[in-house]
């Protein structure tokens, strides 16, 4: 198992996870994604700025996360999904983990992230791994969505 930054040549198949995790996510009844989002502009941006992480085993990309910073104490973690073919295997909680201790490396502070409010599944990965609820708002082009959460853990 490894968990390195995601170079060019992984757009393919993290664009299929995501594209995967979209359709997962409906038949789940999450409305968080849409069809056009995240979309392949995104992955190509989290690519160019270096923030897209890969969990890869058995040299499959099988789980992916965007760390940005907001501020030189705040990370904001997106997009995190698993392929649905490798659900249940705790390949998140092990990718997070490795998120947490690299803003810890940085000396960061705090790792927030959000969720949509239909997502009971990240709420509770959340709650799990010590994040706690702060706020309750809408998502920019995606208000049709619903209720978005904005969780904290503090680093």
């Amino acid at each position: 198992m490894e968990i390195r930054l995601a170079d060019p040549s992984d757009f393919n198949e993290i664009d299929h996870l995501l594209e995967a995790a979209k359709k997962q996510m409906a038949q789940a009844h999450i409305y968080q994604w849409t069809t056009d989002y995240p979309n392949q502009k995104i992955i190509q941006e989290d690519l160019a700025g270096q923030q897209l992480y890969t969990l890869i085993d058995q040299g499959s990309i099988v789980a992916v996360a965007t760390l940005t910073t907001e501020a030189p104490a705040d990370y904001t973690l997106r997009r995190i999904a698993t392929d649905p073919a490798y659900l249940a295997n705790g390949y998140a909680s092990i990718l997070l983990n490795d998120i947490i201790n690299r803003v810890k490396a940085k000396n960061g502070k705090h790792l927030y992230s959000s969720t949509n409010h239909s997502n009971l599944k990240m709420q509770n990965f959340f709650r799990k791994h010590g994040f706690e609820k702060v706020s309750e708002y809408k998502e920019s082009e995606r208000e049709h969505l619903g209720s978005f959460y904005k969780y904290l853990k503090r680093i």
